[in-house]
């Protein structure tokens, strides 16, 4: 009897405590701002697997095509993907024949964003997992090049110690250098 007495005091000392009507709204979340918080933090994640090279990577959230675009699909703990962003970092003249040639754009696989494919006319909002899905993207690292309007000019699966030579042979090139018939159709419908 003993301790239901002492369990009935102790839980009206509780409730008593607890009945003060003023709440701190602070305190509660309405799910809503950390939902926004957290989808931010989400979009940005990736960033930070191309961040030495920030200088040259655009963006992803919004990948442009008011010129020829070259995408690195990459993901992390890729040791192929670090050579080659290693061999970009470490070459000046690539960077800048990069930078007039392209929009460049790293795209981590290990990550899912939405991003935002501009056309111009049209502007289509794509996951990772789906975007790198048009290309047929397997292993990484992968190399796409992409004519301003939208087609591939080249897919290079892997790294290359000649990624220079790789670079300019296709800004030299007006043409695709490949069958891309199918990937083509795909980034057609994206445009609507």
């Amino acid at each position: 009897m003993q301790k239901f007495n002492i369990l009935a005091l102790t839980l009206s000392l509780f409730f008593i405590a607890c009945s003060d009507d003023k709440i701190d709204s602070s305190l509660i979340s309405s799910g809503a701002i950390m939902d926004e918080e957290a989808r931010e933090i989400e979009q940005n994640l990736d960033k930070a697997s191309y961040a030495e090279l920030a200088d040259l990577f655009l963006d992803t959230k919004d990948v442009a095509f008011d010129k020829d675009v070259l995408i690195v699909f990459g993901k992390n703990n890729c040791k192929y993907c670090d050579m080659l962003k290693d061999t970009i970092k470490n070459d000046a003249n690539l960077k800048q024949i990069i930078k007039d040639n392209f929009n460049p754009y790293y795209i981590n696989t290990s990550y899912t964003k939405t991003h935002n494919i501009d056309f111009g006319s049209k502007t289509s909002h794509i996951k990772t997992n789906d975007f790198a899905s048009i290309f047929g993207i397997n292993s990484t690292p992968a190399i796409i090049f992409l004519s301003k309007d939208g087609n591939v000019k080249y897919m290079y699966p892997g790294f290359t110690p000649q990624l220079k030579d790789l670079i300019i042979n296709v800004t030299q090139k007006d043409s695709s250098m490949g069958n891309y018939v199918e990937i083509d159709k795909k980034i057609q419908n994206l445009k609507g």
